[in-house]
């Protein structure tokens, strides 16, 4: 019952038409281009709006590199991010839930995050640890939304703050002594999305779609900083006290 409301919902607002994009992209783009993301991005007519002093970046550090963003809008703000690590020009992954892993395409640039309490969800996140670990020791690069969720309004009418942040990108820098690259986008999902969470879970998943829509019909502003070398960081022993840095670096660059 649920998921068929989710996907009567999701159809109604438009989600035939980004299928038949997706096929697109998979048959044309998927495993053939070295720009896939930004690919998707253009086929869907993203109007990205970068804000930085130089993108894309001319001087890049070696060694493990983690992307940090907020999240507003749930979609967009995942694709784009992925767009942005794409243009790095290294490996990269992004720690996304698990469901999301059911897109096959999705699979080989994703790192599983469940957030379900129990057991399995326990062995997957501590694989999942591991894995990542791994990955940024390797040189790659990691985008992660510590929000771990989409920007929520308590007033449907007002601002929507972020979900508070997991301290598990915090332990990831202080593992690996990662740089840090902070992305900040700005804007909001629309007020029937935030009156929808104040009602029903699978109502606010559903809506998603139509929030996409809105996405890719607007300009989308993203604020990208500078490197922050872990040699910066290295003084916050304390792990809450790195995840709030990098919270006050990204949020930083909110109009």
């Amino acid at each position: 019952m649920r998921r068929s409301l989710i996907q009567a919902i999701e159809g109604f607002f438009g989600r035939d038409r980004y299928l038949d994009l997706y096929e697109i992209w998979r048959r044309d783009h998927v495993g053939t281009s070295p720009t896939a993301m930004t690919d998707l991005l253009e086929l869907l007519r993203v109007d990205l709006r970068i804000h930085a002093k130089s993108w894309p970046k001319r001087s890049i550090p070696d060694g493990p590199l983690m992307l940090v963003a907020n999240h507003p809008f749930g979609i967009g703000d995942g694709l784009v991010a992925l767009s942005l690590a794409e243009t790095l020009e290294r490996p990269y992954r992004v720690l996304i839930n698990s469901e999301l892993l059911k897109i096959p395409e999705v699979r080989p640039y994703a790192l599983a995050v469940d957030f379900r309490e129990n057991e399995q969800a326990l062995a997957t996140n501590l694989e999942t640890r591991r894995q990542a670990t791994e990955f940024l020791r390797q040189g790659g690069t990691l985008v992660v939304f510590p929000a771990g969720g989409v920007a929520t309004a308590a007033n449907p009418f007002g601002k929507a703050v972020e979900l508070p942040w997991k301290l598990f990108p915090a332990r990831l820098v202080q593992a690996t002594g990662a740089t840090v690259l902070p992305v900040y986008f700005e804007g909001q999902n629309s007020v029937l999305f935030h009156l929808a969470s104040r009602v029903s879970m699978t109502l606010r998943l559903a809506l998603l779609i139509r929030e996409f829509r809105r996405f890719t019909c607007s300009p989308v502003d993203v604020h990208i900083g500078e490197f922050v070398s872990y040699r910066d960081l290295v003084h916050l022993k304390d792990r809450q006290a790195l995840s709030d840095a990098l919270y006050a670096m990204v949020h930083d660059f909110a109009p």
